[in-house]
This record gives C-alpha cells, structure tokens and sequence, in this order.
C-alpha cells in the first residue's frame, strides 16, 4: 500500500462500489485493500497476519468472504463456524442508507462451542445484497455470491483506560513539598536533621556522654 494511503470508505461505497462491482465482474480485483479470504478457514487473530501492512491491532480489515449456506434451499441460514469458534449475530439486519438492497449485520466472536464458549472482543460487519437471499434459479447462472466484511478488535478496557490514569509522584516529592524531582543531598538534611553529618562527631559524643556522668 502506498505511503500514507488510508482506506476509509463509507458503508454506502462499500456497498454500492466495491461488493456489487465484486458479484457482478469476475475480473473485478482489489485485493491490496480488500482481498478475497475465506471466514470459516482463519481464526479472527489470524486474520491480521494476512495483510500486508495492518496498522494495529484495532485498525479496521476488509476482505471479501465467500457465503458457506448451511441448506442450499435455505439462504437465510449461513455457516459462520471456525475451528476454534464461531461468529453470532448480536442484532437484526440494518438498512444502508443510500445503498440499493444494501445491508448489514454485527456479529461477535465466540471461543468455544455453543454449550461452552467464551465472548471475545473481535468485532465484524458483514455488508450484504438483500437479492442474496432469495432462492437461486439452478437453470439461470448465478452471479459469485460473496459478502463484504470489517474486521476489528475492540480494546480491553484496561488498555483503553491505562492512558488516562495520572503517573505517580516520586515519593521525595511528597516529603520535601518543593519539586518531584529526586531530592540532592541538602534537601534530604532539611527533612532528616538526624542524617546531617557533623564534625568531629564522634568527640561531641564522647564529651556529651562524659558530663553526664
């Protein structure tokens, strides 16, 4: 990818442009930004991996995922299941503003199986062409069926919030009141009389002790 290029295209141009073009155009290729991957064969952690220069963890990935339909008479119903889990759908479909027949779904990954899994942060949009589920004519050729997907991990609350929180004070800075720098030496004998050293200590002590007596 280019130096300084980002990819920040509108759901509406995600649809309209670059999912159609893709159903429609075999020749159709943009694999730099978004290439053709298969969701059922990669975990979400792995997907990072197969792109060329992701940013971050939690920058946005694109690709194109073929549709796996759990019953060829039934389109409504689509395999979403990986080795180590699988995605689920957390809300209804949503229409794309200005995208004919556009839609979009939010589903969330599980580690684990049904009976027994664990809710990961990994988040993905799956775009979609509401023509998709109506029942295929065998006699007809049919366009590639393919849905377009934005892959993303959401931070950890404690690395979202480890920024906000105030660096601590050297503990110096509490017992001088002046700086948060490192006392020096004559600083520490303002604080701790006790340590500061005298001359001659060890006769002051003797005589001290000797007219006590």
């Amino acid at each position: 990818m280019d130096c300084g290029f980002r990819f920040r295209p509108t759901e509406e141009e995600l649809v309209n442009y670059y999912l159609r073009k893709k159903k429609q155009d075999k020749d159709f290729k943009v694999d730099h930004i978004i290439p053709e991957i298969d969701i059922c064969k990669y975990e979400p952690w792995d997907l990072p991996g197969l792109f060329t220069e992701p940013e971050s963890p939690y920058q946005d990935m694109f690709f194109f995922s073929p549709r796996d339909y759990k019953y060829n008479n039934n389109r409504a119903r689509t395999n979403r299941v990986t080795k180590r889990g699988f995605w689920k759908t957390t809300s209804k479909e949503r229409v794309i503003k200005g995208a004919r027949d556009g839609r979009k779904k939010t589903l969330i990954f599980y580690e684990g199986r049904v009976t027994q899994c664990n809710r990961t942060n990994w988040v993905m949009h799956e775009y979609y062409l509401c023509e998709d589920e109506a029942i295929p004519n065998p006699k007809l050729a049919q366009p590639r069926d393919f849905v377009l997907c934005r892959l993303s991990k959401k931070a950890d609350k404690h690395e979202t919030s480890i920024c906000a929180e105030a660096e601590p004070e050297p503990a110096y800075a509490e017992w001088i009141g002046i700086s948060e720098e490192c006392p020096q030496p004559e600083e520490l004998e303002l604080v701790f009389p006790a340590l500061q050293l005298q001359d001659n200590i060890s006769g002051e002590m003797e005589f001290e002790i000797s007219g006590k007596k």
